[in-house]
């Protein structure tokens, strides 16, 4: 990987020469409230977090409610730099990145891994690869069945999601000679036909191998839907970029949800601050039990105060999978066990808050493809006056490789299309204890909701309609995310300083069938390579290469060479029932808690086989409308 150092940094330097190109279409920022002094010591609502959810709330608080204030607290700034605007730079700028180091991985060789999570406006949509996909319906329907009816009445399935990713974004077909070149596909009735802030397109470049690695999938009798947002996503198909097609640059929560509402008087934007946790007290006489009554902020830099912000309609937590349990737990709702380490006083007992934790874990074999078709993408990579060119073609024309981000295409595989011995896992999951390959101390209620989930992903496992690996379709390795993980691991906050950054532990592997699937899954990639058309790449696999032959080599190999995550967190504040291990009803509002909802991807129960980020969009909108309906005169 050491050879891809300079050509990365070409393409970082040559987003900074985009500066005058993009400038007209960025805001100068100048209703950025940067200090405490200039804000109000009340608004309506307050919003935690000014990410992909946060942002998407805010906006149509804002525009729904003209007369009532929105505060927006935003632990990054708010950047005009075009490294985020430009598709090709999917390498997290440190700059907008928390620096969060994950605890030792027991399933991983007890190694440790960097936490990468937004901290920009915009959080993880500014930083991610682009990749705007939806998971399949089996996937959305296995929430309410593991929340239960409440859940399910209220439209946490397919059914109810569905109008939220179409009112999320807007798909821009591809022209009709992009059509003919690559192949594309898609169906506009079927998954979209809405007129959202962020939009959604394919880029007008795919690079030759492309093709033939979609064909290579197909040649092992895979299916390739015609449209896999419309709750297909299982099989070889194409997915679109969140990138604008006019300019050809990243569509994500700033551009779409702020950048157009930023003017409105009654929309405030608090950059460099954190939001330590909510002030919670009682409801009242009338109305008994815990209200939130506001929150506690304090600047990023120096060592400033806490300063209170009260609210007089709601308090919402946008703060993510990783950082909302924290502002949970400071606050005193949370495991009790948790809380009393850190001295903090039990408000409410939710032992579910910072548990249930989930990621995609992914890794990559590397192939020499000695015969691969030109242009190549390594080669653009490793030849300067390739990567000149592709540099003066997107600034010109807004076409070539760097309209590229992610990747646009994937084969999604559920479990029978790797392995006829689905049987036997199966078998092995029905024999689990919920309790064997979790903490010793797992509360019972979590263990009731784990038992639940297992009985969800028993029957996931077994359709030929849920994808439990994804195999994104790429130039620069073989990479392969497991999708739907047994194990689960912890966000919580540390005893010893509370206000530092979470600890967090992926517990990958913990549970041993997991690793079973995982082989299954690795060894898919030599599968697909000794196709007829993966033959015709002449693949030379240099990662883990020719050492590793049999199952245990593979488990061995695996140990050592998986990431815990697909940057994908989600679950650590689970919408289910809190006798399941729970912490928000079907409103989304946090258990014994009034006036405070969280609208963040730590509400998924079970993690969808997708990229996440449209996902996030769908729920943020749904919240929204939530919110919006239950406000109070």
């Amino acid at each position: 990987m050491a050879r891809l150092t300079s050509p990365v940094r070409s393409i970082l330097a040559f987003s900074y020469v985009l500066t005058l190109v993009f400038a007209a279409s960025i805001p100068p920022g100048a209703w950025i409230k940067r200090h405490i002094s200039q804000l109000s010591s009340r608004y309506d609502y307050i919003i935690a977090g000014g990410g992909t959810s946060g942002l998407t709330v805010a906006d149509r608080l804002t525009a729904a409610f003209p007369q009532r204030s929105v505060l927006v607290v935003e632990y990054g700034d708010l950047e005009n730099s075009t490294a985020i605007l430009q598709p090709a730079v999917t390498v997290p700028d440190p700059r907008y990145a928390f620096n969060i180091l994950s605890d030792p991985e027991p399933g991983l060789g007890n190694r440790s891994f960097t936490v990468t999570v937004g901290k920009v406006v915009g959080g993880c949509s500014a930083i991610n690869a682009q990749m705007f996909d939806r998971g399949s319906k089996a996937d959305y329907d296995a929430w309410g069945y593991v929340a239960g009816p409440e859940y399910q009445a209220a439209g946490w399935n397919w059914a109810g999601l569905l109008p939220y990713f179409r009112k999320s974004t807007t798909f821009t077909p591809p022209s009709a000679n992009d059509v003919k070149n690559y192949e594309y596909t898609y169906d506009v009735d079927e998954a979209y036909g809405g007129n959202g802030p962020i939009q959604a397109c394919y880029p007008p470049f795919q690079w030759p191998s492309e093709k033939i690695m979609r064909k290579a999938w197909k040649e092992l009798g895979i299916p390739s839907p015609k449209e896999a947002a419309g709750g297909q996503a299982y099989g070889v198909f194409w997915l679109p970029s969140s990138q604008d097609p006019k300019t050809q640059t990243r569509s994500y929560a700033r551009t779409g949800h702020y950048d157009p509402a930023a003017n409105r008087t009654n929309y405030h934007l608090l950059v460099g601050y954190k939001v330590t946790d909510v002030i919670i007290g009682h409801a009242g006489v009338v109305n008994k039990g815990f209200q939130a009554q506001g929150v506690k902020i304090q600047a990023v830099a120096g060592n400033s105060s806490a300063v209170e912000i009260h609210s007089d309609q709601e308090i919402i937590l946008a703060a993510g999978a990783i950082h909302t349990p924290g502002i949970l737990q400071r606050s005193g709702v949370g495991p009790s066990d948790i809380l009393k380490a850190a001295n903090i006083s039990v408000k409410i007992e939710l032992p579910g808050v910072g548990q249930n934790f989930q990621d995609h874990p992914i890794t990559n074999l590397f192939y020499n493809l000695t015969t691969e078709p030109s242009p190549a993408a390594m080669a653009m990579l490793t030849n300067s006056t390739l990567m000149a060119q592709a540099q003066k073609e997107y600034a010109q024309n807004r076409t070539g490789p760097l309209t590229l981000s992610g990747g646009n295409s994937g084969a999604f595989l559920p479990l029978s299309a790797l392995t006829n011995d689905t049987g036997s896992i199966i078998s092995a999951l029905t024999a689990q204890s919920p309790a064997t390959y979790l903490p010793n101390s797992t509360h019972r209620s979590i263990l009731e909701g784990y038992a639940s989930q297992l009985a969800a992903l028993k029957d996931l496992f077994s359709s030929k309609e849920a994808a439990v690996f994804e195999y994104p379709i790429s130039t620069f390795g073989a990479p392969q995310a497991f999708l739907k993980p047994l194990s689960r691991g912890t966000v919580n906050i540390n005893p010893t300083d509370p206000l530092a950054e979470p600890l967090v532990s992926y517990r990958t592997f913990t549970n041993p069938v997991d690793l079973t699937m995982a082989v299954h899954g690795v060894k898919m990639i030599r599968r697909m390579f000794a196709t007829p058309s993966g033959k015709s790449l002449g693949p030379v696999e240099l990662t883990p290469g020719d050492a590793v032959k049999t199952d245990e080599d593979w488990r061995t190999w695996l140990q050592t060479s998986v990431r815990p995550s697909f940057y994908h967190p989600v679950g650590t504040a689970a919408l289910m029932p809190k006798s399941l291990g729970g912490v928000v009803d079907p409103s989304l509002r946090v258990h014994g808690v009034q006036s405070l909802r969280i609208v963040d991807a730590s509400v998924m129960p079970l993690i969808p086989g997708t990229h996440t980020s449209s996902t996030v969009y769908a729920v943020a909108e749904k919240a929204a409308d939530l919110i919006i309906g239950d406000a109070r005169d």
